[in-house]
């Protein structure tokens, strides 16, 4: 069974009903968010796509487009290749027409190395986001399940990185982001770009709660699921003792969970429109599950750049096998 929490009208945060008004934010936090957070600067840099292999993936300009667009940034498009290539011949050399990169501040870079490319053009906050295709002719990378580039752009990106698979594709407008939170200060703290881009692109946020459930040991496949032992991080709050018992203690969690994880640590804006899932079963299936119920357009994970533990082994399955774009912001 899934618990679900709907907002109110735009405004509202995790309100227990349809009628009741939306959360208060804690102490010291402010009722009104008018710019963005100091902390990203998104409207003040740009967007970058990355322009590799023999065409552009045109899906990745598109992503590229929308996400410029709202936050009112420029759009550049990153050609790296062994040769020297003027801007102007880049359509060319992709083997696409001028009109699909129209818009795009072109920049072409005479390297073998991507990565370092990628790494010079996101420095110094130049780019809010890289929007980067995995492309299925070119060769995987086995740690990460995506392209080789896009996992490069993963590795080296100081900003938060777009993935677009070959199967993916954009819609005329972003509406609904699912966000999967683990109850931890520290994944909050990096999603305060999500929500300022949820809001330039009035978009819904959909905040899905994971991997603090799991079925009563000893008993029945389809006991109600109980709370896990809390993780090992200060701060950190795990789900409802009877998450299939709203009335117990469901409508003050959520308003404590949203108020303290998104409002105060994640400083989203409060005019954004949300509302709060909490799944059941392993926590990578569960996000699956809702990103395709919810028909999200795109969904944000939080990674710490680890694999070898529990979360980078959930972050790895839902990169490789979310039926829309992934945006990863690390930790």
């Amino acid at each position: 069974m899934v618990s679900a929490a709907r907002n109110g009208p735009h405004g509202g945060r995790g309100a227990p009903s349809e009628a009741a008004p939306g959360v208060e934010p804690p102490a010291g936090v402010s009722e009104q968010v008018d710019e963005p957070s100091p902390e990203s600067g998104v409207r003040s840099r740009s967007v970058l796509v990355t322009l590799h292999g023999r065409r552009a993936h045109i899906g990745a300009v598109e992503l590229g487009r929308l996400i410029a667009g709202a936050i009112r940034a420029p759009l550049h498009g990153l050609l790296v290749c062994s040769e020297p290539i003027e801007p102007s011949a880049v359509p060319a050399h992709l083997g696409v027409a001028p009109e699909a990169l129209r818009g795009v501040v072109l920049r072409a870079a005479a390297s073998e190395d991507l990565p370092g490319a990628l790494a010079s053009a996101t420095e110094g906050h130049e780019a809010a986001f890289v929007v980067v295709a995995s492309e299925p002719e070119e060769l995987m990378d086995e740690r990460l399940g995506v392209g080789r580039i896009a996992a490069r752009a993963l590795d080296v990106a100081t900003c938060g990185v777009v993935v677009i698979g070959p199967a993916h594709r954009p819609p005329p407008r972003l509406r609904r982001i699912l966000l999967p939170l683990d109850g931890t200060p520290s994944t909050a703290a990096a999603i305060t770009p999500a929500g300022e881009l949820a809001r330039e692109l009035g978009a819904e946020l959909d905040i899905v709660m994971v991997g603090c459930a799991s079925p009563r040991a000893g008993t029945e496949e389809d006991a109600p699921p109980v709370s896990t032992p809390a993780p090992s991080e200060p701060g950190a709050m795990v789900a409802p003792l009877y998450v299939d018992q709203p009335q117990h203690e469901w409508p003050a969690f959520t308003e404590e969970f949203l108020a303290r994880f998104l409002g105060a640590i994640g400083h989203c804006p409060h005019d954004v429109s949300t509302r709060f899932f909490l799944g059941k079963g392993a926590p990578a299936a569960e996000i699956l599950r809702f990103a395709g119920e919810l028909a999200s357009d795109l969904v944000v994970l939080v990674w710490h750049g680890q694999l070898a533990d529990h979360h980078g082994g959930v972050f790895r399955d839902v990169l490789c096998g979310a039926p829309c774009p992934v945006m990863v912001l690390r930790r």
